[in-house]
């Protein structure tokens, strides 16, 4: 039956017109994944040296045993960020005779062949055998990397299980993310050593191969949970049934295979590139870049931190506040249309949020050559582009339903005062000034960097509830979207 439903899964992807357009991406993504599965297997291979050269003296095995908390502690932040849920149409098995245990063993282990499971094995294989397996035998060195198998898997069973109960347990979730900050808070702290801690642990599976059952019986935790989870879950009349919305647009391959709101990302992309006020928006907020030059020269702000807050916060989300104050003013000539759409308050802002988010990313990336002048400003501009993306973004939909003034998108942004507001400069106010505030206490006890941290947590708190923020945010349209829809008809 496994068999049977991988194949049907397998059909299903060769099938669809997403896959059929989007062969060219799918070859430069298979090319981008040797290229980069090159490069790890290199690293495995040389990762000893590295080692010993980083700190002679010390036993490279030991280095690479103390380093696997903070990998494992990583790795599920990543996952939280990036890995998708597994998921199986359910619904036209359950009339079928059909075991129910089986289509939950086959959903959960669709999440195995993960890219986030196997590419680690392209450094930790290549270090085993060319570190471990000469020093302490194939025996030991095996059973230390079924350990290090057991608890990628194991990182895998339990984001999945965490993800689901998000939509609803968000303070079950909440309370893992602390505990996992906190972890690392408690290391940077000197309360207890972490990285002394991976070490005695891992080296320990290495003399007592038997203490591999240890993170087998974590794994085998982990995967039970999930599935009681979903074997208590799958009834028809638990299923959310999704309704139709269609967007209309000449579509884009890439964006397609987002569904509606990947469409309702290239109308946006389409109405910037097509009008002159969004361009010329767009356009100022790159000079923004060089907003550090001003500050970065001058050493008394490079001496302290709260200055280069403000600036990192200021070049990183410079477009956000520039284009997201008008919002939905950009809409404002065919908001009427708009509401007549088939298209949900949820979409309209989740597909802003993601043109916000890797414009951000993208920005930030721009910045990075700052950090030649000092490595401080990297770790600043990175708390600041992670509260960027899950603080200001909300801050600036939640101004957004009193922005009732209509645009003309044909003019320019020079002299061009419409739409602009007294909600605009309310706005600056939390954007710019909250991240400051919140490093004050931290720079003022004499632990500057625990408060860039707290920034930048700040910022992974809002990423991980980021569907629950836009859902508020879509009931503030639709409160509001009245009240739009007669400003907008002025002209």
């Amino acid at each position: 039956m496994l068999l049977t439903l991988l194949s049907q899964q397998l059909k299903a992807s060769r099938r669809s017109s997403v896959f059929q357009k989007s062969i060219v991406l799918n070859v430069i993504m298979g090319l981008l994944i040797l290229y980069f599965g090159a490069i790890f297997l290199v690293i495995g291979f040389n990762l000893g040296e590295l080692l010993t050269k980083l700190s002679p003296g010390k036993n490279p095995v030991d280095l690479f045993n103390g380093s696997l908390l903070f990998y494992f502690l990583i790795d599920l932040f990543f996952r939280f960020m990036l890995q998708e849920l597994p998921v199986l149409v359910i619904q036209p098995y359950l009339h079928l005779p059909v075991s129910k245990s089986k289509l939950v063993h086959f959903v959960l282990l669709k999440s195995v062949p993960s890219m986030f499971n196997l590419i680690f094995l392209l450094v930790f294989v290549p270090f085993m055998f060319s570190n471990v397996v000469p020093v302490f035998g194939a025996g030991a060195a095996f059973a230390w990397l079924s350990a290090l198998i057991a608890l990628t898997f194991f990182n895998n069973f339990l984001l999945i299980y965490f993800k689901r109960q998000l939509a609803t347990k968000p303070l079950i979730t909440l309370l893992f993310g602390l505990a996992v900050a906190g972890l690392l808070l408690l290391d940077y702290l000197k309360v207890f050593s972490l990285f002394e801690v991976s070490t005695v642990a891992f080296g320990a599976v290495l003399q007592q191969p038997w203490l591999l059952m240890v993170p087998v019986l974590l794994l085998t935790g982990a995967y039970l949970l999930n599935y009681f989870y979903l074997l208590a879950h799958t009834y028809p009349e638990e299923l959310a049934v999704r309704r139709n919305t269609t967007v209309e647009g000449k579509r884009i391959v890439f964006l397609d295979r987002f569904g509606d709101i990947g469409r309702l990302i290239e109308l946006e992309l389409k109405l910037i590139w097509r009008h002159k006020r969004p361009k010329s928006v767009i356009a100022m907020s790159v000079i923004f870049l060089f907003y550090g030059l001003i500050f970065y020269r001058n050493d008394a702000y490079i001496d302290g931190f709260a200055m280069l807050i403000f600036v990192g916060i200021v070049m990183t989300g410079m477009p956000v506040f520039n284009y997201g104050q008008f919002l939905p003013g950009w809409q404002s000539s065919h908001f009427d249309a708009l509401l007549t759409k088939r298209i949900s308050p949820y979409q309209f802002y989740a597909a802003k949020f993601w043109i916000f988010v890797p414009t951000i990313i993208l920005v930030y990336v721009l910045s990075l050559p700052y950090g030649l002048i000092s490595f401080k400003i990297i770790l600043i501009n990175t708390a600041a582009m992670l509260f960027n993306m899950g603080v200001n973004v909300f801050v600036v939909f939640f101004f957004s339903v009193y922005n009732t003034s209509r645009l003309d998108l044909s003019k320019g942004a020079a002299f061009n005062w419409q739409g602009v507001g007294a909600s605009k400069f309310l706005m600056v106010i939390p954007l710019m000034v909250l991240p400051v505030l919140i490093y004050l206490p931290f720079g003022y006890w004499g632990v500057p960097y625990v408060g860039i941290a707290g920034i930048g947590l700040l910022g992974l708190i809002g990423l991980s509830f980021q569907k629950q923020l836009l859902h508020m945010m879509a009931r503030r349209f639709v409160a509001h979207k009245y009240k739009l829809a007669a400003g907008y008809r002025q002209e």
